[in-house]
């Protein structure tokens, strides 16, 4: 599994499904990337076109424990509020991420991770977004894996409202990236049932 990485009960910021690993990772977080898990399966036998990565469209939430230290390894005290539709705590969906950045988050992608997160005064989240699933799908494509699985659909922005990227930005970025074609790869929408 290429996500969940790192969530609130690590006591600090970390990314969910990072690329690459962060120089904050030391010990055995440090095998907490996409990058160390797939080249771990693939050195003990494991046939690259037999691996399927994980592309998440959701993003773990924090609260910082002082909102001035915000970058990755900030020290949290919990997991983050609860989203409006998800309602769980220390999770949001990717359309509530935009609504998190619509409202005014701090956004920044980290390089080293190839993955972006943002923060709002104490509030903070690592998630995926388009650039870096472009990223990872070319990794994907570069590593030669078997494909890719997004966990879960309903977690992208389904109707386009909420992060104004067309609809299943994520998804529809994924299949576009990886050349997958196909014309019954649509999902239905609420009205359109």
């Amino acid at each position: 599994m290429t996500y969940d990485l790192h969530d609130s009960k690590d006591g600090y910021t970390g990314e969910n499904s990072p690329l690459y690993k962060s120089p904050y990772d030391i010990g055995k977080s440090a095998d907490l990337n996409v990058d160390s898990i797939i080249t771990y399966w693939k050195d003990h036998g494991v046939a690259s076109e037999k691996l399927i990565m994980g592309f998440p469209a959701y993003g773990h939430t924090f609260i910082l424990s002082d909102p001035s230290k915000n970058g990755i390894g900030a020290p949290t005290v919990s997991a983050g509020p609860p989203g409006k539709y998800t309602n769980e705590q220390g999770l949001l969906a990717y359309f509530e991420i935009c609504t998190f950045l619509n409202e005014g988050a701090t956004e920044i992608f980290d390089g080293t991770q190839e993955v972006p997160y943002a923060y709002l005064g104490n509030e903070w989240i690592g998630y995926d977004n388009v650039r870096s699933f472009k990223l990872k799908a070319q990794w994907l494509k570069d590593n030669n894996l078997g494909g890719a699985v997004v966990w879960p659909l309903d977690m992208d922005d389904f109707s386009g409202s909420f992060c104004h990227q067309g609809r299943f930005p994520l998804t529809s970025t994924l299949k576009r990236d990886l050349n997958i074609h196909s014309a019954s790869c649509k999902a239905p929408y609420r009205g359109e049932l």
